[in-house]
């Protein structure tokens, strides 16, 4: 009983949030502004993010290091959530946690492959250095990824990097770590939920996830056929492992001749309820029907770790916003273009 009621908890706890997130009148006013320290001004007087942006000077805060902070808000208020009714020890609510060192690793395969891991610790989130169980500051001294796959030794990491495959010329082959690590991510949030013993609130979660995969799936797939002429084999060999629509539908529009046939296919589907002949990208409205569907899923669920994945996705998506408006008014973008491009 004491644990239901504190999951109830939880779910009232992030409806009182939801009412303190960016509205699109304040996207309105943001891709309005004229500098990147007009739109930290403005963030800094919104309930949402007065706390974090207090002590900041607008005028001279660099913009990445104005994303790392929102970026740190949103993880502070995720670890806030789940030690608010002693949640934090169960395996699936480390799930953000999960994702940013994911995130972090495949960026670190880059940098190491390029040279550049003194810009990788330059942008590597403080949270994660304390939070997590993986030395990203000793991973990133190593300098090939043979010494960060020995440096992973003893972490569930080690085997994975042992696993990718190479290029003709003897390196790492980037596109296989980055499916290999994605799908490993994927494959322990599925089984941490399997495993909780959530029953039908499991099953609303699984739902959720692999929907979400299938719209990775479904852009990934749609920009190589249009954009790099894959062959239905060379997509297959990119996506994730799961879904919730079904392999035969999916292999349905991973079999399109043409990119054209493909947003058919896409139209015709679940998925397709937001797009239109006018899209240039099916993208945003991809991403459009996953945030519909998260909000709808916060309306009216009690569930601690539906709402909480829910919650999350809708917090992340503000933050790609929020970034999108201070890339456009950085690079003097229009307005009516820079609003165009943010999901609602």
């Amino acid at each position: 009983m004491l644990e239901k009621y504190s999951t109830n908890a939880v779910a009232a706890k992030i409806r009182a949030v939801c009412g303190r997130m960016l509205t699109m009148d304040d996207f309105m006013e943001m891709v309005a502004k004229r500098s990147v320290a007009e739109v930290a001004d403005y963030l800094a007087h919104t309930p949402r993010y007065s706390e974090r942006l207090r002590d900041i000077d607008p005028n001279t805060v660099h913009r990445g290091f104005l994303e790392q902070l929102l970026d740190e808000e949103n993880y502070t208020l995720y670890r806030r959530l789940t030690s608010f009714s002693g949640l934090e020890d169960k395996p699936f609510y480390d799930f953000l946690l999960k994702r940013h060192e994911c995130r972090q690793l495949i960026n670190l395969v880059n940098a190491v492959s390029c040279g550049l891991q003194l810009s990788f610790v330059q942008t590597l989130p403080s949270y994660l250095i304390n939070g997590s169980r993986i030395d990203f500051l000793a991973l990133a001294r190593c300098r090939s990824v043979e010494e960060l796959t020995a440096a992973l030794k003893g972490t569930r990491y080690y085997k994975l990097f042992r696993s990718f495959g190479r290029t003709p010329e003897g390196k790492v082959d980037f596109t296989d770590a980055e499916i290999k690590l994605r799908t490993s991510l994927y494959e322990g949030l599925i089984e941490d939920v399997e495993k909780s013993g959530f029953g039908r609130d499991g099953d609303e979660l699984l739902s959720l996830i692999r929907s979400e995969i299938d719209v990775i799936n479904i852009i990934n797939a749609y920009r190589l056929k249009a954009f790099f002429g894959y062959t239905p084999d060379e997509i297959r060999k990119t996506v994730l492992p799961f879904t919730q629509m079904g392999k035969t539908s999916m292999n349905k529009l991973y079999n399109c001749p043409e990119a054209g046939k493909m947003r058919n296919v896409v139209a015709a589907s679940p998925y397709g309820r937001y797009m239109s002949a006018e899209d240039d990208d099916i993208e945003p409205p991809l991403r459009k029907r996953t945030l519909t569907t998260m909000k709808h899923t916060l309306a009216r669920t009690c569930a601690a770790p539906v709402s909480l994945y829910a919650f999350m996705y809708v917090c992340e998506n503000e933050l790609r916003n929020i970034v999108r408006v201070i890339e456009g008014v950085r690079y003097d973008v229009d307005p009516a273009m820079i609003y165009k491009l943010l999901i609602f």
